[in-house]
C-alpha cells in the first residue's frame, strides 16, 4: 500500500513537470502625453473715413441760446437717438424746445441703413508667426462679413422767414466704423489613431493559447502612432454675422449725427 501512495506521488510530480507553464499576460503600453496647441488668428480689412457733405449759408447767423425744435416726421428716430442729438444742440448752445415758436427747426430728413456687399477680412501675419501659421493661412485666407452702410441727412431751417441755413449728409460703412479686427481661435490636437489596435493585440495575446505559443518568445507591442488635427475656426470677437453688425447700427446712427450736429456753426 505505501509502495503504492509513492508511486502516485512520483507520477503526479512528474505531469506537473511535464506540464508547460504561459507566458506572462501583456500589459498595457503606457500611452503617450498627448497635447493641444492653441493659435489666434486676426483678420483685417481696409477702413475708410465717413464721408461728411456740411454747408451753412450765411442769410442768418445762428447765436447761441437759440431754440430749436427736432422735426422727425421723415425719418424712423429712437426716443435715444432723439435724446442724442438733443444732447449734442446743446452741447453747441442751443436750446431744443417742443414748442412750435421756436428759433429753427432741426429736420432729420434721412435715417438710412441698408445691407450691402460683404466685406472680406484677409489674415495678418503676426510679428512672430507660428510654426503651421502658412498652413493655416492657405487654408483660411479670408473671412467673408455682413457689411451695412448707413446714412444720415439734416437741415436747419429759419423758423420765421422759412429760409434753410444750414443743410448736411453723412455715411459710413460698418466696418469703418467699428474698425475691429476679427479675432479667430484654432486648435491644434494630438490623437492616438491605432488605439483599438493596440487594445486588440494586447487582448489577443493574452488568450491561454497565444501565452503557451508565445513562451520563450519575444512579443514586440506594436507602438501608438499619433496623428495632429486641426480643429475649425472659432471666432473669438468682432462683428461679421448680420445679427452682430445689426447691433452696431444705433451707435453707427448716433456717430454720424454727431459730427453733422458739430459742423453747425454757432456764434
Amino acid at each position: 500500500m505505501r509502495f503504492l501512495v509513492v508511486l502516485l506521488f512520483v507520477l503526479f510530480s512528474s505531469g506537473c513537470a511535464i506540464t508547460k507553464q504561459p507566458a506572462e499576460p501583456l500589459a498595457m503600453p503606457l500611452k503617450p502625453a498627448l497635447t493641444t496647441q492653441t493659435y489666434q488668428l486676426k483678420y483685417q480689412t481696409e477702413h475708410a473715413s465717413p464721408k461728411v457733405k456740411s454747408v451753412q449759408l450765411p442769410a442768418h447767423k445762428v447765436l447761441q441760446n437759440q431754440t430749436v425744435k427736432i422735426i422727425t416726421d421723415k425719418a424712423s428716430v429712437t426716443d435715444t437717438l432723439l435724446s442724442q442729438i438733443s444732447q449734442a444742440l446743446n452741447d453747441k448752445q442751443l436750446k431744443v424746445t417742443s414748442k412750435n415758436n421756436s428759433d429753427y427747426t432741426l429736420t432729420i430728413q434721412k435715417l438710412d441703413l441698408t445691407f450691402k456687399e460683404n466685406t472680406q477680412y484677409s489674415i495678418a501675419t503676426p510679428e512672430k508667426p507660428f510654426v503651421l501659421f502658412e498652413n493655416i493661412a492657405k487654408q483660411y485666407p479670408t473671412q467673408q462679413c455682413a457689411s451695412i452702410f448707413a446714412e444720415v441727412n439734416m437741415r436747419l431751417t429759419h423758423k420765421a422767414s422759412g429760409d434753410v441755413v444750414w443743410f448736411a449728409t453723412s455715411s459710413i460703412d460698418s466696418a469703418s466704423f467699428h474698425r475691429e479686427p476679427l479675432i479667430y481661435s484654432l486648435s491644434e490636437e494630438q490623437r492616438i489613431t491605432n488605439e483599438l489596435e493596440v487594445v486588440a493585440f494586447i487582448h489577443q495575446q493574452n488568450t491561454e493559447e497565444a501565452r503557451l505559443a508565445r513562451v520563450g518568445k519575444e512579443v514586440k507591442i506594436p507602438e501608438y502612432q499619433m496623428l495632429s488635427k486641426l480643429s475649425s475656426l472659432s471666432k473669438l470677437s468682432g462683428p461679421c454675422s448680420r445679427t452682430e453688425v445689426s447691433a452696431l447700427t444705433p451707435m453707427m446712427q448716433f456717430y454720424l449725427s454727431s459730427i453733422l450736429i458739430d459742423k453747425i456753426k454757432v456764434q
